[in-house]
């Protein structure tokens, strides 16, 4: 063997050495700095959301003990999600008309329905004959009522059309109403709590 090609034995050994060295240990090596700031990041979430549920861990009960006096709180708000809560929505409506002084001549009281898995409607139909002022009052009784309670659908059509000036007297300036009103009910806290 001769010295040139000793030279090109040992020239292809280190040459070997250098590749696998560098593809096995400075690659991976570089790989794993290179992504070290994303687990940084990742472990200080981590950290973070720890130190949160620690701080928190002595308050659940007391958090829990509030949710449930807001919520005894706004069940006042709502009606009772049985025959007793279309009760409590057809007697509402009809104490707004008494203090408006509208004679309800029709009431209809629909099947609940469920909107989602805390809230249920209530809704009833009723019609009558008022002056806007009138309706405007029974509206307004409806809205300050201390119950959730929507007028869903409304229809409100003149007694009398008028295509020209009465000759004699004056024009009657009542209304018919159909009016749909929903009240919200708040479902049951078994159903609520197997959802």
């Amino acid at each position: 063997m001769t010295a040139r090609n000793r030279r090109a034995l040992v020239l292809l050994g280190v040459a070997i050495i250098a590749y696998v060295a560098t593809s096995q240990l400075l690659l991976p090596l570089y790989d794993q700095l290179r992504a070290a700031p994303a687990v940084v990041a990742e472990k200080t979430q981590q950290l973070r959301k720890y130190k949160r549920e620690l701080s928190h861990r002595g308050n659940y009960d007391a958090l829990q003990t509030i949710t449930r006096m807001k919520l005894q709180e706004l069940q006042g708000h709502f009606f009772s999600n049985d025959s007793a809560g279309s009760a409590e929505l057809q007697k509402l409506v009809e104490d707004s008309a008494k203090q408006a002084n509208i004679t309800l001549s029709q009431r209809t009281a629909t099947q609940a329905k469920k909107l989602d898995e805390l809230v249920t409607e209530i809704s009833m139909t009723t019609s009558f004959e008022s002056t806007p002022n009138q309706l405007v009052a029974f509206m307004s009784q409806l809205q300050s009522s201390p119950k959730v309670a929507n007028v869903r659908v409304a229809q409100i059509d003149p007694v009398q059309v008028a295509y020209e000036a009465p000759k004699q007297g004056e024009l009657k300036k009542s209304l018919r109403v159909n009016l749909t009103i929903a009240g919200e009910a708040l479902a049951p806290v078994s159903e609520a709590k197997g959802k």
